[in-house]
């Protein structure tokens, strides 16, 4: 077992949808590494990434957040939600935001946590992974009966003829056979043990290396096995596996999101990155419903099922399902759907026609596109605004002090049922 010290390892943090050059130019006054930019444009090649794009100088995020860790080097991405607020700052509003939808489930970070570790994200899926470990660890690993078959200098289970004379033919002290073994080889042990192999090879803190290698040297060795989305699709929980349930969900992040050098070995690269329009989705209506509980009316709160709406002459079919449907006592619907983007004084065009197609496929009053921002609220109607209701624009402050702040979403559900 190779167990290294624990390497220096280099930070550097980003907003999403900036531009950052290894010659400083524009508005950006961070220099991008040149080494750091050279791995990033190697990792790119010819794919078309999700999470950042090539320019002529350097790099251009997009509207993932998260933290890449690529060579030595771990990028933090950060959503860009104020001009006035710093990378410190930004990062605990994420950190909080994470938390507070089940992303990251370790307790919330203090202030000089944040301002030590400038890539506390991937520090904080690695530690829950190992939290998890250590547990099963302790509880026991469970144990598989499988077959195995080779060479052995004893008979011990069933000789198989035919290989034991092509293989022995001048060794008869030995005997090819196939016996049935019961140890700790069981598929979900393997994946632990490549899991904790990946971070022994991570350039990370020597806290979390030095829990991996004291894991590593209390688990048993294991044969390396092939992963995929289809090998942890197929997994079948029972009752002695259910406990390996969070640390397996973890491994296939990290495992999954792991692409190795294999030209030069040297930058491996490790991509936990969010999409942030799915972020702001979750937490918003996470809070949302938060906000419901302490409504003395009811309040029904809920993602709506898909509906149809186009279908094809050989049966294809586009269906369309809102973020949230708002539901008062009396049965009146308010469609609300989320974007994370910056409106100045109207919608984009497909996000208009969007909102009248949910109006018509679910008869609600009306639709709102909900941004984050400070922008007063834009109100419109469709043309057909007798039929298929209006469609507003609600812009939710949710930063105060440089922190999270939930009155904006308390103040629209009010607006909503008082309506």
């Amino acid at each position: 077992m190779n167990l290294k010290q624990a390497p220096r390892n280099k930070n550097f943090q980003a907003f999403e949808h900036a531009s950052y050059s290894v010659i400083t130019e524009g508005r950006e006054s961070k220099k991008l590494p040149v080494k750091l930019f050279e791995a990033l444009k190697q990792f790119a090649g010819e794919k078309d990434l999700p999470y950042y794009s090539l320019t002529a100088n350097g790099i251009r995020f997009k509207q993932y957040v998260g933290a890449i860790q690529i060579g030595n080097y771990c990028i933090e991405v950060l959503p860009k939600i104020d001009r006035i607020l710093d990378e410190n700052s930004t990062q605990g509003i994420l950190i909080d935001m994470l938390r507070q939808i089940g992303y990251i489930k370790i307790k919330s970070p203090t202030e000089s946590d944040l301002k030590v570790k400038s890539n506390y994200i991937l520090e904080s899926y690695l530690q829950m992974f190992l939290d998890e470990t250590r547990h099963l660890i302790y509880k026991g690993l469970i144990k598989t009966y499988h077959n195995e078959e080779g060479n052995k200098n004893a008979l011990r289970g069933r000789l198989l003829f035919n290989k034991h004379i092509s293989k022995n033919i001048v060794h008869s002290e030995r005997f090819y056979v196939r016996n049935t073994t019961f140890d700790r080889e069981h598929p979900l042990n393997k994946v632990l043990y490549k899991t904790l192999m990946l971070i022994n090879q991570l350039f990370v803190s020597k806290e979390v290396l030095s829990e991996t290698q004291m894991q590593l040297i209390c688990f048993p060795e294991m044969p390396d096995i092939v992963v995929s989305n289809d090998f942890f699709y197929r997994i079948k929980w029972d009752r002695k596996t259910e406990a390996y349930k969070k640390a397996v969900e973890i491994a296939r992040l990290l495992l999954l999101n792991y692409h190795p050098d294999l030209s030069h070995g040297r930058n491996h690269v490790l991509a936990l990155m969010f999409d942030m329009n799915d972020i702001w989705e979750k937490w918003f209506t996470k809070r949302l419903k938060v906000a419901a509980n302490k409504i003395e009316n009811p309040v029904d709160i809920r993602a709506q099922n898909k509906k149809i709406f186009w279908s094809g002459n050989n049966g294809e079919r586009i269906r369309q399902k809102p973020d949230i449907i708002v539901e008062n006592e009396i049965g009146v619907k308010y469609i609300l759907d989320t974007k994370w983007k910056i409106v100045q004084n109207k919608p984009s065009e497909d996000d208009v026609r969007q909102m009248f197609a949910y109006n018509k496929l679910f008869g609600a009053r009306q639709a709102f596109l909900v941004y984050p921002g400070n922008n007063p609220s834009v109100h419109g109607e469709f043309y057909d605004h007798e039929q298929n209701g209006t469609c507003g624009l609600k812009f939710i402050s949710f930063i105060k002090e440089g922190r999270l702040s939930y009155t904006g979403i308390e103040s629209l559900l009010t607006e909503l049922l008082a309506g």
